[in-house]
């Protein structure tokens, strides 16, 4: 994998904390991850929508 550095405000790092603590996710890198994966496939799904007029 390649690493890439982002910040995060004081909240935010607070609620993933927090999944991870209750086993959601094994670590921040996962819970961080996953969400960029979601977030990436739903905005390609919606970009070949437009692209085919739905």
């Amino acid at each position: 994998m390649i690493p890439v550095q982002v910040r995060f405000t004081k909240k935010l790092i607070e609620l993933l904390d927090e999944l991870v603590d209750r086993g959601v996710y094994s670590n921040r890198s996962e819970a961080v991850r996953d969400a960029t994966r979601k977030l990436v496939i739903t905005s390609n799904d919606t970009v070949m929508e437009k692209r085919k007029g739905i």
